[in-house]
């Protein structure tokens, strides 16, 4: 199976060149175009390597690596993403590793990291199954596990062709630690071997040892934030916000890729609303409708000043983002229909009434009415998302414990 999917990678070599050619050209990151081909890499040695793919898995990441660095200050750390954006967030919020794009899953380039770098093992964030890393690391005996990980119902719906690619990519995994039940099983229908797998938690619940500092109020008015938004869903979410009793609070868009400021401005301009966005530095002003924060390493102090969080993933058929994150912080949050990806956290928030879950428009404009009415009702699913949070806030450390021995 693994040469089929060589040979598929030759025949495809032009794409994922003008892909990755695009991606520069969009963020003007010259060492992303040289990394993604393993060149002018860092110059570390034997590092426990970390692969976060994105946003999402950095972020699910800064707790155990902050983790691993306080334990074992010794140990030198590399962090691999695939996008600029994560990247971004690893330099600011990480500064003591070092950080490279991850290169292509072709073998000449990833034989040439593996050489140049050494690392001492890898350790995967969620999923990210690349067939030709994991089988020359399992050459190499440099031991692979999975953290955190979880599988969608698109990868486990995939044709049969790509679930032989997953089987065999997977048998090259030393072990792989899983958020849930669920997703412990799904690893087993891809017929990962039973005694590799263990469902340790969610690492996300972590995240409540990392926001105990005061942030500054970036804002200066009251606001809701609407928080890691996708491709036309600002649209939908505007219109459930100007259909709501919103008062004179403002509704701040922080998207989940900043990059797409243009497109969110031009969707939003039909309905009438004054924009003002942060990253052109403009300024808030009692006219101002929606803020919109297209920057980067601010979500912290986005959510914590907020008066509550709309998230975003939810109201469009992406899978959902992590509440967790504004849990951290005590916000009440409500999010769309479209929750697949946190399954799990979905039901435990909804059971310990942490979380308002909107199933179409018409309810969406009445809970967030009602958010913005009630205070006592934000202040008690704030309460309640957090005490989950601290309930569950050693997770890292268990992690930590099971890839400190591979």
């Amino acid at each position: 199976m693994i040469l089929s999917y060589q040979l598929l990678l030759f025949i495809l070599l032009p794409v994922f060149a003008g892909i990755t050619i695009r991606h520069y050209l969009n963020n003007k990151d010259a060492l992303y175009l040289w990394q993604r081909c393993a060149l002018k890499l860092p110059g570390i040695s034997k590092p426990v390597w970390f692969h976060c793919a994105s946003v999402g898995e950095i972020n699910a990441a800064i707790p155990l690596i902050t983790l691993q660095q306080k334990k074992y200050p010794q140990q030198k750390i590399l962090v691999t993403t695939n996008t600029v954006t994560a990247a971004r967030i690893c330099q600011q919020r990480l500064s003591f590793v070092s950080h490279c794009y991850l290169p292509l899953d072709y073998r000449l380039s990833i034989r040439h990291f593996l050489k140049k770098i050494q690392p001492q093992k890898l350790i995967v964030l969620e999923t990210e199954i690349w067939p030709n890393l994991f089988q020359l690391c399992h050459q190499q005996k440099i031991a692979v596990a999975i953290v955190n990980g979880r599988l969608s119902e698109k990868t486990l719906n995939t044709n049969s062709w790509i679930r032989k690619i997953y089987k065999t990519s997977l048998s090259y995994i030393s072990k792989i630690y899983c958020r849930s039940e669920a997703d412990a099983e799904g690893f087993e229908f891809l017929q990962a071997a039973a005694e590799k797998i263990e469902c340790i938690g969610n690492l996300k619940f972590s995240l409540v040892t990392q926001s105990t500092e005061s942030e500054a109020n970036l804002i200066g008015r009251q606001y809701v934030l609407a928080a890691s938004t996708r491709e036309d869903e600002e649209l939908e979410i505007v219109t459930i916000w100007q259909q709501s009793e919103h008062r004179d609070l403002l509704l701040v868009i922080a998207p989940r890729h900043p990059q797409r400021k243009d497109d969110i401005i031009n969707t939003l301009k039909p309905l009438a609303a004054e924009i003002t966005v942060r990253s052109q530095h403009q300024q808030i002003s009692e006219h101002t409708d929606i803020y919109l924060a297209d920057t980067i390493g601010e979500m912290g102090a986005l959510f914590q000043h907020a008066e509550f969080v709309i998230m975003g993933g939810s109201f469009v058929k992406k899978g959902g983002h992590n509440i967790l994150e504004p849990a951290a912080y005590s916000k009440a949050i409500i999010y769309g229909p479209h929750m697949e990806n946190f399954a799990a956290e979905n039901i435990l928030f909804l059971e310990n009434e942490a979380a308002i879950q909107a199933n179409d428009r018409d309810s969406a404009v009445r809970s967030i009415s009602q958010l913005i009415s009630d205070q006592p009702l934000r202040q008690r699913l704030g309460k309640n998302a957090k005490q989950l949070m601290i309930k569950n806030r050693n997770i890292a450390e268990l992690y930590l414990q099971k890839i400190s021995r591979l």
